[in-house]
């Protein structure tokens, strides 16, 4: 019987050290793997998460990107090449005389060099001139009638083909009644070059 339980005494000894043999040897390094590859996941998931974010904002600006495009070529078409000069101005003349309005004087100003422009807006010297493919044309205009001709002048000029900026306007009557007046301002277009 001594014999019996010493051989199941060993036999138990040998199991519990052949366990913590497995435990050390094999479930150890795969805990330890196991902990490993979780930090790994958890890693690339938190990449991932700025990928996604940083590809959201990617796709944010390439949304405005494709809007600005949209306007810019909205905004192109709206300008009047040099060949269209000429009728853009005759639409000028005819909406003033469809308004009732007679045209005092209608002439174009000397284009303003951007060397010029630059060191006025930023008063300092002057810097090396860009090459740009527009060119701003600005036309003084003298009207004189009365200021209901002159809205319905405005309320035409809106819908012009090309794009047309109106800047000092200036308005004054011609006599002491005040039914005619005069309105004196500058109109500007650009051109494609």
């Amino acid at each position: 019987m001594k014999i019996s339980i010493n051989k199941w005494v060993i036999i138990g000894i040998i199991i519990f050290i052949i366990a913590i043999g497995f435990y050390f040897v094999f479930y150890k390094a795969l805990e330890n793997e196991k902990v490993a590859l979780t930090e790994s996941i958890e890693t690339n998931r938190q990449m991932l998460l700025k990928y996604q974010l940083s590809y959201k904002k990617s796709l944010e600006e390439w949304e405005k990107f494709k809007d600005s495009l949209q306007r810019f070529a909205e905004i192109q078409q709206k300008l009047p090449t040099k060949e269209d000069l000429p009728t853009l101005l005759a639409f000028i003349e005819s909406i003033a005389k469809n308004s009732k309005l007679s045209i005092n004087s209608f002439k174009p100003l000397p284009p303003a060099t951007k060397q010029e422009t630059t060191t006025q807006q930023q008063g300092k010297q002057p810097q090396q001139e860009q090459k740009s493919t527009y060119e701003e044309r600005s036309y003084s205009l003298d009207l004189q009638g009365n200021y209901g001709g002159f809205l319905l002048f405005l309320a035409k000029l809106k819908t012009a083909p090309r794009l047309i900026l109106m800047k000092d306007l200036k308005i004054d009557p011609v006599d002491v009644s005040a039914k005619e007046l005069k309105f004196s301002f500058i109109l500007s277009t650009f051109i494609t070059k």
